[in-house]
C-alpha cells in the first residue's frame, strides 16, 4: 500500500513539475543555450586569469619599466660618455630607476592583469592572453 502511495506521489509530481519547467521555444537558438551553459567555466576562467596573469603582467610590466627607466635616465644623466651604452653610467642610475620601475609596474600591471583576466577569461576561457601572457597593451 505505501508503494502505491508513494508512486502515485512521484507521478504528481512528475506531472506538475513537468508542465510547470520551462520548456524551449522554437526560435530560441540552440547557440544561446551552449553559451549559458557554459558560464561556470567562464567564471572559472576569469577568475584564474585573474590570479595568475595580475602577477605575471606585474613581472612583465616592472622589467619593461626598467629598462626604459634606466635607458632613458642613462641617455640625460650621461649622454656625454655613452649614455646607456655606458655600463658603468647604467649600474649608476639603475639605483635610482629600479624602486621607480617596481611601483609604476606593479601599478601597471595590476591594471592589466585585472583586464586581461575578466575580458580574456570570459570571451576565451583559459587562453593565454588571459593570463597576460600575450601582448598586453594594445
Amino acid at each position: 500500500m505505501k508503494t502505491v502511495k508513494l508512486g502515485a506521489a512521484l507521478l504528481v509530481a512528475a506531472t506538475v513539475f513537468g508542465t510547470v519547467a520551462p520548456a524551449m521555444a522554437a526560435d530560441e537558438p540552440l547557440e544561446k543555450t551552449t553559451q549559458g551553459s557554459l558560464m561556470v567555466t567562464r567564471v572559472g576562467g576569469m577568475a584564474s586569469g585573474v590570479v595568475l596573469g595580475t602577477p605575471v603582467a606585474a613581472g612583465r610590466e616592472t622589467y619593461k619599466s626598467y629598462i626604459n627607466f634606466t635607458e632613458a635616465a642613462a641617455d640625460k644623466v650621461g649622454g656625454k660618455v655613452g649614455g646607456k651604452d655606458n655600463g658603468p653610467v647604467c649600474l649608476v642610475v639603475s639605483l635610482v630607476t629600479l624602486p621607480a620601475a617596481v611601483v609604476v609596474g606593479s601599478a601597471k600591471g595590476l591594471y592589466y592583469g585585472v583586464k586581461n583576466g575578466v575580458w580574456g577569461g570570459f570571451d576565451r576561457p583559459f587562453y593565454k592572453d588571459s593570463y597576460s601572457l600575450g601582448a598586453l597593451e594594445e
